[in-house]
């Protein structure tokens, strides 16, 4: 018995990432979904196995035991389980046994949780399978202008995701009609298909995992229970938030299965940059400008802050090209700590002289001993 490929079923290589995985998921399920072939037997069989293998790549852990399941075996001639007993001390092949534990395959990475998932044998069939199946995160990036990264507020953003359909409010079904517990899964979604002791745990072909049977699907969104549409978000931006940083808006996300818990939203949040200021830390950067007669006989300039207000900054007599100077405490106040502000100054020399100015100008440098 060899162990089905779950990347040729959807198309994608062994190094995809889950992006290209979800992707290319729903672009199959959209085509094959039973609901878009009606009576289409290869269509429901092939939803059932894009669903089965979506349902092990999407999700890291089972990936990952998955892929080591197969390197160690089951993707190639197969694993041999005729000389185990799958419990009632008697072997696939009848014979007696001595009984049979995943906890053997421990030592594998973690193999037997992923054997447990994929065979029944028989204890499966005993408990109920149908958990509520949260909704998916969603991710998205959120710019922000530099002020307000460093003196927090709200910013709005709206984006177009699935939400619960408002009709029949993630049923899938008409208001008012019936929803029958489907017969052949027992509401569970899962059916075991195999024999000789073990079997293989699928989304119920009649149901196709949901647990129900949908009589009079609702008009508006066709049985799904969502519905695709635009929504804004409103989210704080803490003060002094970095860039990157990622905010949780918990419950946000793709709605689940039936009235199951929508997953969260994450919102990454990336800083615009200023023209004028930049951030180390809880400092904050900028340069400006002083003509030869500030730097030379000093001055009284007006410096902005990322605050709102202007600061009045002293530039002694003197002053050399790129000296710093020190704005205490009108940095970033994170942590309990507020940074300062730190100005850096560019001494502009004029680029063009008169003859008068080019002997004044000599005249000084003679004087102080400049070489020219």
């Amino acid at each position: 018995m060899g162990t089905k490929n779950y990347y040729n079923i959807l198309g994608v290589s062994e190094s995809a990432g889950s992006d290209e995985i979800k992707k290319t998921y729903r672009r199959l399920a959209k085509q094959y979904h039973p609901d878009a072939n009606p009576g289409n037997k290869q269509a429901e069989d092939k939803f059932k196995e894009i669903s089965e293998a979506y349902n092990v790549l999407s999700d890291s852990k089972k990936r990952q035991q998955y892929d080591q399941m197969r390197k160690y075996g089951m993707g190639g001639q197969g694993f041999d389980f005729r000389n185990f007993d799958f419990g009632g001390g008697r072997t696939a092949t009848g014979q007696p046994g001595g009984g049979f534990s995943f906890e053997g395959f421990s030592g594998l990475g973690g193999l037997g949780d992923l054997f447990s998932q994929f065979f029944d044998f028989g204890e499966r069939t005993r408990r109920p399978q149908n958990n509520p199946q949260k909704g998916e995160d969603v991710f998205v990036t959120v710019s922000i202008p530099f002020e307000l990264s460093v003196n927090g507020g709200k910013t709005t953003f709206a984006i177009e995701k699935e939400k619960t359909c408002p009709v029949c409010k993630g049923g899938g079904a008409k208001p008012g009609s019936k929803i029958q517990v489907c017969s052949e899964c027992r509401g569970t979604g899962h059916v075991v298909i195999g024999q000789g002791g073990f079997g293989v745990s699928r989304p119920c072909p009649r149901c196709y995992g949901r647990g129900q049977i949908i009589q009079n699907p609702c008009d508006r969104c066709r049985g799904t229970g969502q519905v695709r549409g635009k929504r804004s978000y409103s989210v704080k931006i803490p003060t002094g938030v970095n860039d990157g940083k990622q905010i949780r808006l918990k419950g946000e996300g793709q709605p689940g299965q039936g009235k199951s818990p929508a997953g969260d939203m994450y919102v990454n949040v990336q800083v615009l940059p200023h023209r004028f200021f930049q951030r180390k830390d809880n400092d904050i950067l900028c340069e400006i400008e002083l003509n030869l007669a500030q730097a030379m006989l000093g001055s009284n300039v007006q410096v902005k802050t990322v605050h709102g207000k202007k600061v009045r900054l002293k530039i002694p007599q003197g002053t050399q090209n790129g000296k710093v100077f020190r704005m205490k405490g009108l940095g970033i106040e994170q942590h309990g700590k507020t940074g300062d502000q730190l100005v850096t100054v560019k001494v502009k020399v004029p680029e063009k002289l008169t003859e008068e100015e080019k002997e004044w100008m000599s005249r000084f440098a003679k004087e102080h001993g400049m070489k020219y």
